[in-house]
């Protein structure tokens, strides 16, 4: 922030002079929504709900999740029109509490529920910038600083109306709206060719492992036939450890650890210890405990044998360089090694991720709350393998592909931070 006060740090050359204090309740007039019975929701005219608001950077009537039947006289008292906002009402965490988004459907209107506040518009503002303006850390602590509650957080109607947040003038709202568009497309852009990518790259390990598509080797001639096998015939399973979270540091020891609920949700198909930040085992706990076979190696998959989804249950990395380092599989894992010339180093992790492999371990899956699998049932389910020369082949042309998405998600990450660092100077 400038040593001006009310005055962003960034700004564009044409405008000076300080932003004006206004109070949401003079820009916005305030209604709750619309409390129908379980019967009339899933079918009539579009209504907006908490995830609408949660999930998009604005709201148009075609983005909106779901419907509600009610009759032409609760639509007409309850409407949502162009440059509206939105508010989410109650949440579970304080962070979400009072989260908005904008209306920006010229064209329909909609409706929206008890879980929202309306904000209809009846003072002079920019949609798009107030939409951002409201998305900002400041606006989002001025807001989440006034709800109340315990187990559950609230923001009410009078609450919102005592907000006050700093505005510019019109044309500086229109002129920090579209600049901020021109930002939001790009990552949109962005985001859809993943969305391509990754549609792509399931199509085509569709393709692969159903062997509509084969590669030829490097004279032009077709490889052999992909043999029927079992898992165990592949791989061989090697005992992992059951240290908890509260055994594991990521400062200093002998031993890294690899945690079901990391493969879960921290890394990619192939593990690369210089590019994965890994705990240490403690290392009281584990000097002299594991012997050389222990330790995960090239090829090596670690699966995660628990779960409480079955789209997760046996979910599994590839190892594919672990830099001299000794690393071990943890808790709720399965390691499994394969077995000498039978499977190419970046293959296997793409043959447990194919859809025949996927729906034999969704079956084999044990439990109610918690999924599990074991090395036994594990070892039992059918592959088709190709030569290692083939299998080769088709881990270099899937991992291109990875290495595209992995690029673009980087991308994607970049332009986000960059945005949230514009945020934070363009508004007061």
């Amino acid at each position: 922030m400038s040593l001006l006060q009310n005055m962003p740090a960034l700004r564009f050359p044409e405008f000076s002079g300080e932003w004006e204090k206004k109070k949401l309740g003079n820009l916005l007039e305030f209604k709750n929504g619309i409390n129908a019975t379980k019967e009339q929701y899933g079918h009539g005219i579009k209504f907006i709900n908490v995830l609408d608001i949660l999930n998009n950077e604005f709201i148009t009537y075609d983005r909106i999740i779901g419907s509600v039947d009610v009759d032409n006289d609760t639509v007409n008292r309850y409407p949502v029109s162009y440059g509206d906002i939105l508010f989410q009402r109650s949440s579970e965490t304080r962070e979400e509490v009072g989260s908005a988004c904008v209306y920006l459907d010229p064209e329909t209107i909609a409706t929206f529920g008890g879980f929202v506040i309306r904000g209809r518009k009846i003072g002079d503002y920019d949609p798009v910038f107030f939409n951002k303006l409201l998305k900002t850390d400041l606006a989002r602590d001025a807001i989440t600083s006034k709800s109340g509650g315990s187990t559950r957080y609230n923001v009410g109607q009078e609450t919102l109306s005592s907000i006050s947040l700093l505005f510019p003038t019109i044309p500086e709202q229109q002129k920090i709206a579209t600049f901020l568009t021109a930002v939001d497309d790009k990552l949109t852009q962005l985001k859809k060719k993943k969305t391509m990518l990754e549609q792509y790259k399931k199509g085509v390990m569709q393709k692969i492992f159903s062997q509509d598509i084969r590669f030829k080797n490097d004279d032009g001639k077709n490889f052999p036939d992909w043999e029927k096998k079992k898992l165990g015939d592949v791989y061989s399973f090697r005992s992992t450890n059951s240290y908890s979270r509260d055994n594991l540091n990521y400062d200093n020891g002998e031993v890294k650890n690899i945690h079901y609920g990391d493969i879960h949700t921290k890394f990619q198909s192939l593990f690369d210890i210089r590019k994965e930040d890994v705990p240490f085992i403690n290392q009281e706990i584990s000097l002299g405990k594991f012997s050389s076979e222990s330790y995960c190696r090239p090829g090596d998959l670690i699966i995660a044998d628990a779960s409480e989804d079955y789209a997760d249950i046996g979910k599994c990395i590839e190892i594919k360089d672990v830099d001299d380092q000794k690393v071990i599989a943890g808790l709720h894992t399965l390691h499994a090694r394969p077995e000498f010339n039978e499977i190419s180093i970046g293959f296997g992790c793409y043959l447990m991720k194919s859809r025949d492999v996927r729906l034999q371990i969704m079956t084999i899956a044990q439990g109610t709350k918690v999924l599990s699998i074991s090395a036994g049932r594990l070892s039992d389910i059918s592959i088709s393998v190709p030569c290692v020369q083939e299998q080769t082949k088709i881990a270099n042309f899937l991992s291109a592909i990875d290495d595209k998405i992995n690029h673009t998600t980087t991308r994607i990450e970049k332009n986000q931070q960059w945005k949230k660092g514009l945020l934070q100077q363009m508004f007061v």
